[in-house]
């Protein structure tokens, strides 16, 4: 009886071992000014060729409020005074036309209702005015995925005590929120903790977790109010992954894989992008250290990612790019 567990454990740490995260240098990353305060679950978006990362957890434990621009032309890192959005992680952003649409998220104890925080704001960076908008009606407020038309913006997924596949859409000019009846391929999941972007006028979301670490990939009908499966990731499971998307590809970067009590799981520092032209994964490199909970973003073909927490609990400040 003793050997038969014996075989048993020794079964597990094999196929945990051979689960671990793949090591790549295809992509050659290179450094670039730390953020002067290091923060992970932080919302980004990209505008006119700026970087700018907003809230977050810093290694104090204290959730932030900061607005941080990153300019890559002088490598230099500004804050941005006079953010009136309270401190928050898990927030969610996206930019359509001259205007960023940023808001919810979280910040308090677990399972409270004021924790989730409803607010829901536009931003010019070029004039600084802040608007506050219509709330999100409805607490699933924590890492919502936001895709972004001309006249509304669609907030996919989130989280709020259990999994879901919820699409709340956004009418722009009338300043309003509407839940939507969604259609959906059978092997879509609910998920929380997803990640998604738009890459050739096309809107893709997957990864994060339902239990365990997920694999899968959709995409977004605004038209038909459909998701439709789509080539899986590679590899196992992942979530808390950051995710960018250029004009042909959609980048994933870190995260993690969950474990329980036998397999303790372990972070990914492996990059992979998807074609969704031809629906197809590939591993593209690795970044210089494996965390989860990061940002990724695209400028003009340049891929920055860093920031987010490793797996011994430190928040990093680190910042790199490489090209496509």
């Amino acid at each position: 009886m003793k050997s038969k567990w014996l075989y048993i454990l020794l079964a597990v740490i094999f196929h945990t071992a051979c689960q671990n995260d793949v090591e790549l240098t295809s992509v050659c990353t290179t450094e670039c000014s730390k953020i002067p305060v290091a923060v992970a679950s932080a919302s980004w978006f990209a505008y006119d060729s700026v970087a700018y990362i907003f809230g977050g957890r810093t290694n104090s434990g204290l959730h932030t409020n900061n607005l941080w621009k990153y300019t890559p032309s002088t490598d230099n890192w500004t804050l941005i005074d006079n953010t009136p959005l309270k401190a928050r992680v898990s927030s969610s952003a996206c930019v359509v036309g001259d205007l960023v649409y940023i808001g919810l998220g979280f910040s308090g104890p677990i399972h409270h209702d004021a924790s989730y925080l409803h607010d829901f704001w536009s931003y010019n960076p070029r004039t600084k005015e802040w608007k506050r908008l219509a709330d999100f009606p409805a607490n699933t407020t924590v890492k919502n995925c936001l895709f972004g038309t001309d006249d509304a913006i669609y907030a996919a997924y989130g989280f709020y005590r259990q999994f879901t596949q919820d699409v709340y859409r956004y009418d722009i000019l009338k300043n309003q929120w509407t839940k939507l009846e969604c259609t959906t391929s059978r092997t879509v999941p609910r998920a929380m903790d997803v990640v998604g972007a738009t890459c050739q006028g096309r809107h893709f979301l997957g990864t994060g977790f339902n239990h365990n670490s997920l694999r899968f990939w959709a995409e977004w009908d605004p038209e038909q109010q459909h998701w439709t499966t789509r080539e899986k990731i590679l590899g196992p499971g992942r979530n808390a992954t950051a995710c960018c998307a250029t004009n042909e590809y959609v980048y994933l970067v870190g995260g993690r894989h969950y474990g329980d009590t036998l397999t303790t799981g372990f972070f990914y520092s492996s990059i992979q992008r998807y074609s969704p032209s031809k629906d197809e994964w590939e591993y593209v490199g690795s970044m210089p250290y494996e965390a989860e909970n990061m940002v990724a973003i695209n400028i003009k073909g340049q891929i920055f990612i860093g920031l987010g927490e490793t797996q011994n609990g430190k928040i990093q400040d680190c910042w790199y790019k490489f090209e496509e």
